[in-house]
């Protein structure tokens, strides 16, 4: 899994490419629990490259957005879902934990 990392006013893009299963679920969460660890606490996880998710990714999710919690002013916002992903995220009760925006720019957009 690639991952990328774009600086945008006072949020961090992370942009993961790729399928979020069992096998690469490990690398992302390390990643975003590094990120928190530094402070970057204002997350838009940007998903247009993610084409498969299962139940062990939007694990990643929740336990990024409860690190997250701890922090004052910490945020995870999702955009990008695809109709597939988005379904995943619906299914499973998901899109009512996360503020989720159809692009980057109304993530960012957000106070």
């Amino acid at each position: 899994m690639n991952i990328s990392e774009v600086r945008r006013a006072d949020r961090l893009i992370v942009g993961p490419v790729g399928r979020l299963d069992s096998a690469t679920a490990p690398i992302l969460d390390r990643h975003l629990s590094a990120l928190i660890q530094r402070g970057d606490t204002r997350l838009v996880l940007d998903l247009t490259g993610v084409d498969y998710i299962s139940s062990t990714g939007l694990s990643v999710f929740l336990a990024a957005a409860k690190k997250i919690k701890l922090v004052a002013g910490g945020q995870l916002a999702l955009a990008g879902l695809n109709s597939r992903i988005r379904l995943v995220f619906e299914m499973s009760g998901f899109l009512r934990l996360f503020p989720v925006f159809a692009t980057v720019d109304e993530a960012v957009a957000q106070p």
